[in-house]
């Protein structure tokens, strides 16, 4: 089953990113490292490599303006080629290079060096840590199911969707909130309400977890018809948490479901299998698969 086109406003996409947008002009540099541990690889790999050639494209200049006479070496007096004799002097006076053919006889271009090593110090020591805490950073391989069903238990309907863990490891203390988010028609407002679980906890999450809410008259779903709720831009917000046992530190997930993502009277293909040496195999490719049940009154 394809996943259905939509046209409904989300807060959350399927990926887990916000859909949402500032319109803020203003460039805040106290959160510039927050920033750039958010950028992508590429993203981060340009600009690293902007701020480098940049740094020493600044240095070669001064260089370049420096008289001829506070170097020794220089092949070249004036002109283009010049100018980029001092940049590769200054690409390996920041790299700590040191080739020996270009050197500072002079108390100003010795200075600049001087200054271009402090800068160098500093911004090997800034990349080392940016690069460090982009590797360190717990990247999540929780999955969540391209669909979300509903499925009758004794007459009572309910709202059910699964998650699994990608990695060959375990998750400790794993809680799960899901809420729904729809339209006020009092206050016009976005209304955040809390669905009720069967199970919100679970000490060890290494494999899949069905996720279930009962749609009873505690319900805020109870006598919403898949209209209703779409008329309302209704949408099902899931959080994931809990604790990498690998890296010790915490890990979060979110995804959302509209209501041409919620499935009635579907069901979920079973993922689980046991083998008979007592081993559980999960097997993914069946994970977002469903099936239509028989309706029950």
């Amino acid at each position: 089953m394809s996943e259905p086109t939509q046209a409904q406003f989300r807060i959350i996409q399927k990926d887990g990113s916000l859909n949402i947008k500032s319109q803020s002009k203003r460039v805040n540099y106290r959160d510039l490292y927050h920033d750039l541990l958010r950028l992508s690889w590429p993203k981060f790999g340009l600009w690293f490599a902007s701020m480098f050639f940049l740094i020493n494209a600044l240095f070669g200049l001064i260089y370049f303006l420096i008289p001829n006479t506070d170097f020794e070496g220089l092949r070249h007096a004036e002109g283009f080629n010049r100018y980029l004799e001092g940049f590769f002097f200054s690409v390996q006076t920041l790299g700590t290079i040191g080739y020996g053919r270009v050197s500072p006889i002079g108390l100003l271009s010795n200075s600049v060096v001087t200054l271009e090593c402090y800068t160098g110090l500093f911004v090997v020591a800034v990349m080392t840590g940016l690069i460090f805490a982009r590797f360190a950073k717990p990247h999540v391989k929780v999955v969540f199911s391209r669909f979300a069903v509903i499925k009758k238990f004794d007459g009572v309907p309910c709202l059910m969707l699964r998650i699994a863990n990608e990695r060959q490891n375990h998750i400790t203390d794993a809680r799960v909130r899901v809420y729904l988010v729809m339209d006020d028609a009092k206050t016009g407002y976005r209304d955040f309400q809390e669905l009720k679980l069967e199970r919100d906890y679970s000490p060890i999450f290494a494999l899949s977890w069905t996720i279930a809410h009962d749609i009873d008259p505690s319900s805020p779903l109870f006598g919403l018809s898949q209209d209703q709720l779409k008329a309302n831009s209704a949408e099902i917000i899931v959080n994931f948490s809990g604790i990498d046992t690998t890296l010790s530190q915490s890990m979060h997930a979110k995804s959302s479901y509209l209501t041409d993502e919620i499935l009635p009277d579907h069901d979920f293909v079973d993922v689980i299998e046991r083998q008979e040496d007592y081993s559980v195999i999960l097997r993914m490719e069946r994970f977002h698969e469903v099936v239509q049940v028989a309706a029950k009154n």
